[in-house]
């Protein structure tokens, strides 16, 4: 997100192709496809286009097999970059607003919102006024290069040369697949989980019954709710964990849709808005996204997990920092989490966290309710 490239026999330049497995992505490869309104690149109809772009661009260049290239383009004597290389380079999904030009990126919940020909802009529930405003040029949506630090300094490491923005490679040696092999390293005993033997809710108790619960039926939480810290409740709250986990598995099957609305308006889920709409139910009110979600409640050893702790992880990615937090679920016990995920199966699941994948990718995990 160089102009002309020479390229020897042996070449020590190689063109990238990234493909992301991670548990917030779309994982089918888009197709090649000609340029279009939509300032992403890509075609769709009615006023949302929803599409992973988890593939390298053709301009996209690795250095030495470790840096990622991507062109500047002066715009009015701006420096920019393209939205597109960026949402590839860091295998973000984006979705595209046609009815409000507005841009939608993250890595499997709504990160950031850029608002065309604005310097307003949304970075995780928060807003943030840009030096210069994101522009559309030719059907492709630009971002100022001045504003990069601002929005991505989490995410990436880069650095400006020559023309050029240099997208340093991750030293973390990362696992794609969930069911990937692992490294002798991936599996030792210090990145193992472990249930709290003193959890009230531990065994395979079913509870009391969600629809004799406290539950919201008139106003369900809005997706998009205000960033208002007031609107969101601090401190633990009692309720009937193995209640709650029942009514998440409810919607097992439900399928996931990055960035999606309120679902009793559109029927899906994303990870965030999944544990947002489950907790809300019992009156618990978390914010929007997974990074918001991350920044509350207590923190909690990922060796004594108790069921409804939230657990983050980081969607990992060759040029990403690996460190951000990217996905979230809910720990039901017995090394498994509920979750709302595009793979392996496309929905509302329930995945084995004995695994390296995400034993690896594991941020943290926070306490919200008893």
């Amino acid at each position: 997100m160089w102009n002309k490239l020479k390229i020897p026999a042996i070449g020590s330049v190689i063109v990238m192709l990234a493909i992301s497995t991670a548990c917030g992505k779309d994982h089918a490869s888009p197709p090649s496809v000609a340029p279009s309104q939509s300032p992403t690149g890509l075609t769709g109809s009615g006023n949302s286009v929803t599409k992973s772009m988890s593939q390298a661009g053709k301009d996209i260049i690795a250095l030495a097999s470790n840096d990622a290239v991507l062109p500047m383009k002066q715009i009015g004597n701006v420096n920019y970059v393209s939205a597109q290389d960026l949402i590839k380079t860091l295998k973000f999904q984006s979705e595209w607003e046609d009815s409000e030009g507005k841009l939608i990126l993250g890595d499997n919940d709504a990160n950031f919102e850029l608002i065309m020909n604005s310097k307003k802009a949304m970075k995780d529930g928060a807003d943030i006024q840009l030096s210069q405003p994101v522009v559309k040029e030719g059907g492709t949506a630009y971002l100022p290069v001045s504003d990069l630090a601002d929005l991505f300094q989490d995410d990436m490491s880069y650095e400006v040369r020559k023309g050029d923005v240099i997208i340093h490679a991750s030293p973390i040696a990362i696992i794609e697949h969930e069911d990937d092999p692992a490294s002798a390293n991936d599996n030792s005993p210090e990145l193992s989980f472990g249930d709290d033997p003193t959890d009230p809710f531990k065994g395979n108790g079913t509870g009391a019954n969600p629809a004799g619960m406290p539950i919201q039926t008139q106003h369900d939480l809005q997706v998009w709710s205000p960033n208002d810290q007031n609107d969101v409740m601090p401190v633990l709250k009692n309720i009937d964990i193995n209640a709650l986990i029942n009514k998440g598995e409810n919607y097992m099957g439900v399928k996931y849709k990055f960035g999606t609305g309120p679902y009793p308006q559109t029927g899906r889920f994303d990870c965030s808005t999944f544990t947002q709409y489950i907790y809300g139910k019992y009156n618990i009110k978390l914010p929007r996204v997974a990074r918001q979600q991350g920044t509350k409640g207590n923190l909690v050893s990922r060796k004594s997990l108790r069921k409804g702790d939230l657990m983050f992880f980081y969607v990992p990615g060759r040029f990403k920092s690996n460190k951000t937090v990217g996905h979230v679920g809910i720990y039901i016990g017995n090394m498994k989490m509920l979750h709302a995920s595009p793979e392996p199966k496309n929905g509302v699941q329930i995945s084995n966290i004995d695994k390296a994948y995400w034993k690896k990718t594991f941020l943290k995990a926070k306490r919200i309710a008893y």
